[in-house]
């Protein structure tokens, strides 16, 4: 179990623009909980929309996570 004083610890290590993210995560996630009932879930659109807010895609645009070329694979 994680306890409250590890992720503290955790948050006070990163920058202040990756604390601005975790914060607006935090308050959508908390805009959902009080929108909805106890037992509902958040729907696989809005969880794509939330990690979309937050920049959790945002590596895949960096240089270094383009592996592939139009070489790799076989022809269909």
């Amino acid at each position: 179990m994680i306890s409250v004083q590890e992720i503290t610890e955790k948050l006070d290590r990163l920058p202040y623009n990756k604390l601005i993210i975790i914060y607006e995560f935090v308050e959508f996630i908390e805009q959902k909980i009080m929108q909805s009932d106890e037992n509902s879930e958040m729907s696989d659109a809005e969880i794509l929309f939330a990690a979309e807010q937050t920049g959790s895609f945002d590596f895949l645009h960096e240089p270094s996570e383009n592996i592939y070329t139009s070489e790799d694979g076989e022809p269909l």
